[in-house]
């Protein structure tokens, strides 16, 4: 990737959502446990009972404890992030000899995905029946199915505006899940993308690898002679090969809190496909692989197709993103 093309792609980033200051949520927290241990007190000076003093002291000392802990935790994880951060741009994280060992163990127990025999659309449409799609295709059933009977066999002080929203929603849910669970986006793609025989032609013998995190896929990408078709929750593109300019590693660090307190951390992995549109104008699609499904990859796109290259020069991006869990 030239230069040019390096500081366009480093002005892409994804949004960084982390609404949380850490500061400011302990502060919060410590007033509340404050707060707790005030109104115990004053239940313990009213009834004197020996159960409502020991709920005083211990409970909220044991929460400003925890808070403080998650706090300095946090802190902990942000600056082994940054370290996380410089050896995944610099590259130097993949030139390690424990990283490159544990990649060679993956490689010798996992290799490209089989494609159907039936071909690309067969196997496009199977890779997008997942556990999420029918779980939520059955959670929406189950509320449209429910709302219905309420408008017909009302219940006592429930109220009919609840029944039609739950209708909606819960139709809403079920057509979406089952659009996927069918391979509408599969069906779409079908309709909408030019040339398709050369696509299927190079999807069939190309190579497959998708992220599997309960054992079912639920994104993809396959390299194949000609074009390299992506999917995702909920689109399937295809790009000729001879437009992508390069594949880029992407890192993202998830931050997890519960109730407002820091509980822990995980990082994803993308591969970003760098591309030019029919007119000239540069676009990306992010893919979600494993760790060692993205070096795969890219390995092999750089061995197909710019085998003169530099392995070590391919540029990464790392970025932070939160996600709070009930």
């Amino acid at each position: 990737m030239n230069n040019k093309l390096k500081g366009k792609f480093n002005l892409i980033k994804r949004t960084n959502n982390n609404m949380h200051d850490s500061k400011k949520n302990l502060k919060i927290e410590i007033i509340c446990c404050i707060i707790m241990a005030s109104v115990l007190g004053a239940a313990y000076y009213f009834y004197r009972n020996l159960e409502i003093l020991v709920c005083a002291v211990l409970a909220p000392t044991a929460m400003i404890v925890y808070c403080i802990y998650a706090y300095f935790k946090e802190k902990r994880h942000d600056k082994s992030s940054a370290n996380d951060k410089q050896e995944f741009l610099s590259g130097s994280k993949f030139r390690k000899k424990e990283w490159k060992t544990a990649y060679y163990e993956y490689k010798e127990k996992h290799s490209f995905e089989e494609i159907s025999k039936k071909g690309m659309k067969h196997d496009l449409i199977k890779r997008y029946r997942t556990g999420n799609n029918r779980g939520l295709a059955e959670v929406g059933l189950l509320l449209f199915a429910g709302s219905i009977a309420a408008v017909f066999y009302p219940i006592k002080d429930f109220h009919f505006g609840y029944s039609i929203l739950g209708i909606l929603f819960g139709g809403a849910f079920m057509s979406f899940g089952i659009y996927n669970c069918t391979g509408g986006p599969v069906r779409k793609f079908y309709k909408t993308a030019n040339n398709i025989p050369e696509i299927e032609k190079s999807y069939n013998k190309g190579k497959m690898l998708s992220y599997k995190p309960n054992g079912l896929s639920s994104s993809g990408i396959n390299l194949g002679s000609t074009y390299t078709v992506i999917f995702n929750s909920n689109k399937v593109i295809a790009v000729e090969n001879r437009t992508i300019e390069d594949m880029v590693r992407k890192m993202v660090r998830v931050k997890k809190y519960e109730n407002n307190v820091y509980s822990g951390q995980e990082y994803n992995y993308y591969v970003s496909v760098i591309y030019r549109k029919p007119d000239g104008r540069e676009a990306h699609t992010d893919v979600r692989l494993d760790e060692f499904q993205c070096e795969m990859i890219i390995a092999e796109f750089h061995r197909s197709f710019y085998p003169y290259r530099m392995y070590d020069n391919i540029v990464s991006e790392t970025n932070d993103d939160t996600v709070v869990t009930p």
